[in-house]
């Protein structure tokens, strides 16, 4: 018979409030936290540097959310909100792959006013990451910040 620990039970729930926007609750005794994960606002260290770009971004030059996620072992972006509901669920991004050894991932974006997709390389920065679409002097840089 198990007996009922109260200290246990209690940190249980505190955790799992603390963790709710994660929407996963676990016992205290199978997770393994620092400060930083579960204070609100802050958001978990991907296990894999790879899905750094994992979530919901929003472009600078566009007014649309774009969610990026792995798709067979390579990211691809679609519209996830957009004014224009002719671009919901369009595919923004693709073919995108994350090279370690410079921390950066290369694909291709769909340019809207070509009406193609470009190369482009990302890199993480303090505030999001920066794209840079195209090639030489038709190439353009653009500062996407997380929404989620």
């Amino acid at each position: 018979m198990t007996t009922f620990n109260r200290t246990r039970h209690l940190s249980a729930i505190l955790l799992c409030t603390s963790l709710h926007a994660l929407l996963i609750c676990v016992a205290p005794t199978a997770l393994t936290a620092t400060a930083a994960d579960v204070v609100p606002g802050t958001r978990l260290q991907a296990a894999n540097p790879a899905d750094g770009i994992v979530g919901v971004w929003k472009p600078a030059d566009m007014d649309v959310d774009i969610q990026i996620y792995n798709a067979n072992g390579q990211y691809v972006g679609a519209v996830v909100k957009a004014a224009n509901p002719a671009m919901m669920n369009a595919g923004m991004l693709r073919g995108i792959t994350f090279d370690p050894a410079t921390n950066t991932w290369r694909g291709e974006v769909f340019a809207v006013k070509r009406g193609s997709f470009v190369p482009m390389s990302m890199k993480l920065t303090a505030g999001g990451f920066e794209m840079v679409a195209g090639s030489g002097v038709m190439s353009k840089t653009i500062e996407w910040v997380r929404i989620q």
